[in-house]
């Protein structure tokens, strides 16, 4: 939007007073910001046109440009590429190219939001940002030049697809050397923003969910010598002369085409580009407007959230600390509308609950009303006085390390499944290798103490510890997969590996980057360098196999710890004597497009309601991967451990005196302390159990259900 005009003066809300001379240096440092943006090249394309932008002039890459609506009122920058008429050689596949000529820069920083694409997994669409594109080239369409693009069907078959992010080379037109490259399925419907930063030979690719621009989904930095290397892929160009830089979609289908991707089926692929650009900004340094990781949203003066904890993804975050952040529109003069701010907390809203305070440009706001152990979804909604709107959307979990090594609470780590043919160890003490024993020198708790190295057997060879569709153990170009169970082909990691770059110490060594999941306790109390392995490699069909012993009878929900790039049903069942199993619950994997992203899935009942399982004895639990056996559900999930922690268990009867019986169908909601039971039509007496002390505080009748609180 371009309506700057309609910004209203800030005021001050609440109690809080800040020093004059605060406010000046603030004003001070908000002016510098906007100045230094002033020099930079920015188009929202509000206008309806491309003025300012250059684009490919050869009759080999016909495209189109339009401008349909956004979301905000105003206008996004469509660019369609189609198949080039005769034959180019190598580069012959449709791409569109629009380049900024204002500036060469050597140094660089550019961003812009991508709204739609072409969603289909028959084509092979490849969209980004474009970066020291040679002036002499680029306008032919073989250009020279570096770029960060999502290749969104790099893996795929008749079901779908999973994705890939490159920072990578254009050499004569053609993808050259990887200076990154990282699993990266992105998601249709929403929305995203990329950014791509050169300082010298170092490059930087991030992509944020365009509803959470306080961190990336996945961030990289590789060296572009291993293009100049000559190891791997053409040189990027020389970071010392400068280029333009712009927006680009190219396909990486094409009729005698030579690309780094994936290619296709020339008969039944569409070989068009199709992808929608808002918001583009370039400059030589990253914005200074917000501290990093965050970005700010690519609209001049819309609302968003800054500075907020608890952080995406955080685990153990403690209750008492609630949830702090604040609503800005990183401008002195746009104001946030804060009667119309919203908290929302699994679906629940809470906003009647928030602390408001100070200049309406830059308001703090607070809540305090967090419950301990509890898996957050939460969502923020923020509105300027124009009426424009956003929204922050994140996960984090206010679970505690004692708390699941109490004795009330079982863990299991996923990577410890049965040996031996049904063999385990009940309670085994974390085992592996520290971090910085790379070469596996020092077993950690091996021998059988843990169960490192402990030899699973395949139900495809007769087993009943796991069934693997492979035999053997994989080593990829994401590093070995066997780090822990060494003989088995189910895909054991430490940490989860995120993505791969090229070494700025050295252009010949591709590093593998990897992601370690919250230390717990018990893991630093053994070695300070021993953390978290996981099981990854997954395909639909496949299955572990868990045996413990829960020594008192106890009524249990479990949450399943782990980091996906796609969603994934999993199940949770009992083995039984036999071929006979007690389904428990599903566990329903939320996508993050990236690896490394770790959170909780909540084990749910066949209603959708958080599972309560009770269960005593020695058991055998299978975890089961329930997708289809396809490209697009394998080889993107990475499992840590299963938490076993009290359950609430509701229970009713008709009379005061019982006998009572167990609420199946009863949906607890713990971060509100509220549950939902279906009325019966009948006169019911209900309580509740826990670990520990619980009281009923109100009873309800709300439609046709009943409305529990606890407190």
């Amino acid at each position: 939007m371009n309506s700057h005009s309609e910004y209203s003066v800030p005021k001050q809300i609440g109690r809080r007073n800040l020093h004059p001379c605060l406010v000046w240096l603030m004003a001070l440092a908000t002016a510098f910001s906007l100045s230094a943006n002033l020099q930079a090249q920015t188009d929202n394309f509000d206008t309806g046109t491309d003025s300012g932008w250059s684009k490919i002039t050869s009759p080999d890459f016909q495209a189109t440009y339009s401008f349909p609506a956004d979301g905000f009122g105003g206008h996004a920058y469509r660019l369609q590429g189609l198949p080039p008429p005769g034959f180019i050689a190598d580069a012959n596949t449709a791409r569109a190219v629009a380049y900024r000529t204002d500036r060469l820069y050597t140094n660089f920083f550019v961003a812009a939001d991508i709204v739609a694409w072409d969603s289909a997994h028959t084509n092979g669409l490849v969209f980004g940002l474009l970066a020291r594109a040679n002036p002499a080239t680029i306008a032919s369409g073989l250009m020279d030049g570096a770029m960060f693009v999502i290749e969104i069907n790099r893996f795929r078959d008749t079901t779908g697809s999973r994705g890939r992010a490159h920072v990578m080379s254009l050499n004569s037109g053609l993808a050259g050397a990887v200076a990154g490259l990282a699993e990266f399925t992105i998601v249709p419907g929403r929305n995203y923003r990329l950014t791509f930063s050169g300082v010298g030979n170092l490059l930087t690719g991030a992509i944020y969910d365009l509803e959470d621009l306080t961190r990336p989904l996945l961030t990289m930095t590789g060296d572009n010598a291993i293009g100049e290397s000559g190891f791997f892929g053409g040189p990027f160009p020389d970071s010392s002369l400068g280029g333009y830089v712009g927006l680009i979609n190219l396909s990486a289908v094409g009729t005698g085409s030579s690309t780094l991707f994936a290619g296709g089926n020339l008969l039944t692929d569409d070989l068009r580009t199709d992808s929608t650009f808002d918001n583009f900004a370039a400059s030589e340094l990253p914005p200074t407007s917000v501290a990093p990781p965050a970005t700010p949203h690519g609209l001049r003066g819309i609302p968003q959230v800054v500075n907020r904890s608890p952080t995406s993804f955080k685990n153990f975050h403690p209750a008492i600390s609630g949830i702090n952040f604040n609503a800005t529109t990183l401008t002195t003069t746009n104001a946030v509308n804060s009667s119309a701010i919203r908290l929302y907390l699994n679906g629940t809203d809470v906003s009647s609950g928030l602390i408001v305070t100070g200049f309406t440009t830059n308001l703090a706001v607070a809540y305090n009303g967090l419950v301990s152990n509890v898996v957050y979804e939460a969502r923020i909604e923020l509105q300027d006085v124009l009426g424009r709107k956003t929204t922050n959307t994140w996960t984090f979990d206010t679970f505690s390390d004692s708390h699941l090594a109490s004795s009330r609470s079982k863990n299991i780590e996923c990577e410890d499944y049965d040996f031996d043919n049904g063999q385990f160890i009940d309670d085994p003490l974390p085992s592996g290798y520290a971090s910085n024993d790379v070469n596996h020198v020092t077993p950690i708790n091996g021998g059988g103490i843990g169960y490192l190295d402990l030899v699973g057997i395949n139900a495809k060879a007769g087993g009943v510890d796991f069934f693997d569709y492979d035999t053997s153990p994989h080593t990829s170009e994401f590093g070995n997969e066997n780090d822990f169970r060494f003989s088995n082909s189910v895909g054991t990691q430490l940490g989860t590996v995120t993505h791969l770059t090229s070494d700025a110490n050295d252009p010949n060594v591709i590093v593998v980057n990897r992601s370690f999941d919250t230390q717990r306790q018990k893991y630093f109390n053994v070695n300070p360098a021993l953390h978290d392995y996981v099981v990854e490699r997954t395909e639909g069909g496949e299955w572990l196999n868990y045996t413990r012993i829960f020594t008192n009878s106890a009524y249990y929900n479990v949450y399943l710890r782990y980091n996906s790039g796609l969603p994934q049903p999993l199940s949770l069942d009992r083995i039984g004597s036999g071929p006979t199993t007690n389904h428990l619950g599903t566990f329903a994997l939320k996508t993050s497009s990236a690896m490394g992203n770790y959170r909780y899935a909540p084990m749910l009942n066949d209603n959708g309601n958080l599972a309560v399982m009770n269960i005593s004895g020695t058991n055998t639990l299978r975890l089961t991967m329930t997708s289809p056996q396809s490209e697009s559900t394998k080889q993107r999930t990475a499992l840590n451990y299963l938490a076993f922690v009290p359950a609430l268990v509701v229970e009713s009867a008709a009379q005061v005196n019982g006998p009572y019986t167990i609420e199946t169908s009863a949906s607890v909601e713990p971060g509100t302390r509220r549950v939902t039971v279906p009325a019966g039509g009948i006169t019911r007496f209900y309580r509740m159990g826990w670990d520990h002390a619980v009281t009923i505080t109100g009873v309800n009748l709300v439609g046709a259900n009943v409305v529990l609180t606890y407190q």
